[in-house]
């Protein structure tokens, strides 16, 4: 009993404090930053945390059990957000994604694969002679960059199997200077891009998207693609979705654990050789939402796409609050040098996509797909979506349709796919100067066919 008491206390701390983020974000100097609520929250505890607040002597520091509570959610809640990533989503033709997808895909892919080529560069040539950071960090940018804070959080078992902790703390930080990396380098762009006659002249203004209040933001993205306050939040609706998600993440971990015990019994049995061992449970929950997705289908309940997307909108504000509210700081004494060239190297390599090649994957409407894109790849998915509101709000460009496309070409494999998942054990197995060398010849491969093959596409 003492447990729940404890735990529930835990949550409703948490929520108080995703609370106290809304408020924040809703004044005035904050709101045009477009700062996302769980990431002041997440401030918010971290500044209370007793790693900063509590080296002071005051009682005002939030107490550390707390804190010990909310560490597993971040690697919790990734599982339910790619277990319902494809729950729900409407499908053309494969023909058809390819067509609409094929550029914001190979933009993408480029800029994934190029994290880990100068990431590796940056290791192999500057932070590992001069700092002795270890060859690991190379795959940091990809991981945090475009995967988050849950796939940072969520690759927690394969840091501590490769015994590179440090390397987990690092990945949050990296996540979380994305973010705010993200919408600086985003409404920069933009606001050059208008000077400059890049963008449509009919979209939206961007004052009028920064004045708007926050919820109000949540509540015109919601009723734009259709949600029905009064059919969808009903209890036992809500229920079924919820157990649908839960039936997702448990075939999930249930594929995992197959492939885990037939792994063991054929090419791991002596131990040398490891893949779904270095393979975290949430890479498995994205194809454990899908055959939960078809069971669910066949039993004849449906499937409604807005509530799953507020459902993960819940989680996701939980899992990046948890995260950066818990976030450890002690890498900064040894590893804070190479943080920072780390996170530098991210964003110039994703502005020279931008400025130098997005116009040569995107022949129509170059500016507005790319501005998208790298909103992805630098924050979230959300963040992507959130500049294509502002560069393109009536969406006659297409760019918004092939982004979301894209992403079931894309979501499988990086930001948390298997490719993601399966970077550090490659750097183990390879060694960096091969992986670098394998990386920048894939982003490459990218951008030519990007450039040679998909330049007739929008």
């Amino acid at each position: 009993m003492d447990n729940v008491v404890f735990y529930g206390s835990a949550l409703l701390v948490l929520f108080g404090a995703i609370t106290v983020g809304y408020l924040i974000v809703q004044l005035p100097w904050i709101r045009r930053s477009f700062l996302p609520a769980s990431v002041a929250a997440g401030l918010v505890l971290l500044l209370l945390s007793p790693q900063l607040l509590g080296k002071f002597p005051t009682e005002s520091s939030i107490a550390e059990s707390l804190y010990k509570a909310w560490e597993p959610l971040p690697g919790l809640l990734i599982n339910v957000i790619f277990a319902a990533l494809f729950l729900g989503k409407p499908l053309a033709s494969l023909k058809g994604i390819w067509r609409m997808a094929a550029p914001q895909a190979a933009f993408g892919q480029m800029i994934a694969w190029g994290y880990y080529a100068v990431g590796s560069f940056v290791v192999l040539f500057i932070l590992a002679p001069v700092f002795g950071t270890n060859h690991l960090a190379a795959s940091l940018l990809e991981i945090s960059f475009e995967g988050g804070h849950g796939t940072a959080a969520g690759m927690e078992s394969v840091f501590s199997e490769l015994n590179y902790k440090t390397g987990q703390e690092m990945a949050v930080a990296l996540a979380t200077t994305s973010l705010f990396a993200t919408l600086t380098v985003g409404f920069t762009l933009i606001s050059i891009g208008r000077r400059r006659n890049l963008i449509e002249k009919d979209t939206l203004s961007v004052d009028k998207v920064k004045g708007m209040v926050y919820h109000r933001r949540i509540v015109a993205q919601l009723l734009k693609i259709g949600y029905n306050l009064r059919e969808d939040l009903v209890f036992w609706r809500i229920i079924s979705h919820i157990i649908l998600l839960i039936a997702g993440v448990l075939i999930g971990w249930a594929i995992h654990w197959l492939m885990l015990q037939i792994e063991g019994a054929t090419w791991g049995a002596a131990g040398d050789l490891k893949i779904f061992g270095y393979m975290p449970r949430f890479t498995f929950c994205m194809f454990g939402g899908m055959i939960a997705q078809t069971i669910w289908r066949r039993l004849g309940f449906k499937i409604s796409l807005p509530l799953i997307d507020l459902l993960s909108s819940i989680v996701l504000a939980m899992l990046v609050t948890s995260a950066i509210g818990t976030m450890k700081l002690d890498f900064i004494s040894t590893d804070g040098v190479a943080f920072l060239i780390l996170a530098l190297s991210g964003v110039l390599w994703v502005l020279f996509c931008f400025v130098f090649l997005a116009r040569h994957i995107f022949v129509r409407y170059w500016f507005t797909n790319a501005i998208i894109g790298i909103g992805q790849s630098m924050g979230t998915t959300a963040t992507g979506l959130l500049f294509a509101h502002v560069v393109d709000p009536k969406q006659r460009t297409g760019a918004v349709e092939s982004f979301g496309y894209k992403q079931l070409l894309f979501e499988p494999f990086m930001g948390g796919g298997i490719v993601t998942a399966m970077s550090m054990p490659m750097i183990v197995l390879f060694g960096l100067p091969k992986f670098m060398v394998i990386c920048a010849v894939v982003s490459f491969a990218w951008l030519a066919f990007g450039v040679l093959a998909l330049h007739k596409h929008p």
